[in-house]
């Protein structure tokens, strides 16, 4: 698989902040089901997560070790589309359609991103 990595990760962890909140309020602008909502709110509350033990302190080390962000960011954005696949199929399409983009673009992120230390 060819990945162009442009993205330094402390650009990716901002940038993930911001998709993470964009999942938490999703399901109150678009009116999502109440299910989708909570799950919604519940990756989004994971995402932000990672993203802020991403930012490094000021030794330069971050909360987690850069291999296990990577290893977060694609297993949340991959379970994210699981989530999108399982609400669209019970019938919240706006739902299913909302989150499957999110983490369409959650997966993008991750393939333009340098998972190094070294920012």
């Amino acid at each position: 698989m060819f990945a162009v990595r442009l993205i330094p990760l402390p650009v990716h962890a901002a940038l993930r902040m911001l998709t993470g909140l964009a999942t938490m309020l999703a399901p109150f602008a678009l009116g999502f089901e109440a299910p989708a909502m909570v799950m919604a709110v519940l990756v989004g509350a994971l995402v932000t997560g990672v993203a802020l033990s991403t930012v490094a302190d000021e030794r330069g080390r971050t909360a987690l070790p850069v291999s296990a962000v990577h290893a977060l960011d694609y297993g949340l954005a991959l379970g994210l589309l699981a989530v999108a696949a399982v609400v669209a199929g019970a019938g919240d399409t706006v739902a299913g359609s909302a989150l499957g983009a999110i983490a369409l673009v959650q997966l993008a992120g991750n393939a333009m991103t340098t998972y190094t230390a070294r920012g």
